[in-house]
């Protein structure tokens, strides 16, 4: 059988060519030479969503707007099963085995390419690398698992030479050291969305700069000062094992009236503490002008974090201050015991912002 001689065909046959290629066949066909790179790099794809996860099994996941029910996953498997039959692909002159398969959930099919993993995702960043330059797109997203922190360093490091920002951001570790923090901090730009489940191996740190994400949570907060929360302009602050005093709230629920936080929705602020405070709705509430709300359908009852992913409100007494554009404050606090240690108690406090208006 002959074969297509398709790299003789002219440049613009070509690209007609290569832009009905499927997405795997793209990358197959990128990875032959530098020219086949530059080629693939000037059809007019509909660029996709490129999500990155950093686990022991790593992921680069792409999803196209005009396919919604598709998602092409190159897949790096810590254990690569060598006994199955696998086809030989180059990556920067390096022959590594692979296979493709497909799967079928509901009404979503998975395409996968399938890699061994290295120690370093040294062949992962390459190819993610590879993928957003032929696609011409950045990465949309990231996610780092259970990694430790020099390996979480040194993906941030080699992340921030790819890009300066990111749409969202995903951490969960749980030994991670200020340095490596503040450099996330410092040198990416999260655009949306930022969710940090992580222990710090350096309980005194703080930090005091404005925080300029829309959405940020964290499940152990006590790094974020008060004067970060007053200088920032995030829409969304869900902070769980935090610092903050009861006196901190106050000053926050003053501030606010006054003006700080402009762009803020929602703040809600979870401590651990070792017995219940009295007179704590006293301390929150001193030389406020405040009055019971009253729920009569007009508030919103829930919260956007992020794009789809949503929160409702409690529906429990809570309490209004008003700005002087009129714009409303709800707060509710309460304390109650923590199911997984007897000896702490749960203060749980929120500021829900909003306008009857709306």
């Amino acid at each position: 059988m002959s074969r297509f001689p398709l790299l003789r065909l002219p440049t613009l046959p070509l690209l007609n060519c290569i832009q009905y290629l499927k997405v795997f066949e793209i990358i197959d066909f990128s990875l032959l030479s530098k020219r086949t790179k530059a080629l693939v790099s000037l059809v007019n794809w509909n660029q996709p969503d490129i999500h990155l996860t950093f686990i022991e099994n790593s992921q680069i996941c792409l999803k196209f707007p005009n396919d919604p029910g598709l998602e092409w996953i190159l897949d790096f498997e810590s254990e690569f099963d060598d006994e199955l039959n696998h086809t030989s692909r180059a990556i920067d002159g390096n022959q590594f085995p692979s296979s493709i398969s497909s799967v079928l959930h509901g009404p979503k099919v998975f395409h996968y390419l399938v890699f061994p993993n290295d120690e370093h995702f040294e062949t992962m960043r390459k190819m993610a690398n590879h993928v957003s330059k032929i696609f011409r797109t950045s990465i949309a997203s990231f996610e780092i698992h259970q990694q430790s922190d020099p390996s979480t360093m040194s993906i941030v490091k080699w992340f921030s030479t790819l890009q300066s920002s990111v749409v969202n951001l995903h951490i969960k570790i749980d030994d991670i050291t200020a340095t490596t923090l503040l450099f996330i901090l410092d040198n990416i730009k999260i655009t949306e969305y930022f969710f940090l489940d992580l222990k710090m191996n350096t309980p005194d740190f703080e930090y005091h700069k404005a925080i300029d994400i829309p959405t940020l949570i964290s499940s152990h907060s006590h790094w974020i000062t008060l004067k970060s929360i007053l200088n920032s302009s995030s829409r969304v602050l869900i902070l769980d094992e935090s610092n903050l005093t009861l006196h901190d709230m106050n000053t926050l629920l003053k501030c606010w009236l006054n003006g700080s936080n402009p762009q803020l929705e929602y703040i809600s602020i979870r401590r651990s503490i070792k017995k219940m405070e009295e007179n704590a709705f006293q301390i929150i509430t001193k030389d406020l002008e405040f009055r019971e709300h009253v729920e009569d359908g007009k508030r919103p009852m829930q919260i956007v974090v992020y794009r789809k992913l949503t929160y409702s409100l409690p529906n429990d007494l809570c309490y209004d201050i008003v700005r002087d554009d009129g714009t409303i404050g709800t707060f509710h606090q309460i304390h109650f015991a923590r199911s997984n240690d007897p000896n702490l108690v749960l203060h749980y406090f929120y500021l829900h912002v909003w306008n009857n208006k709306m």
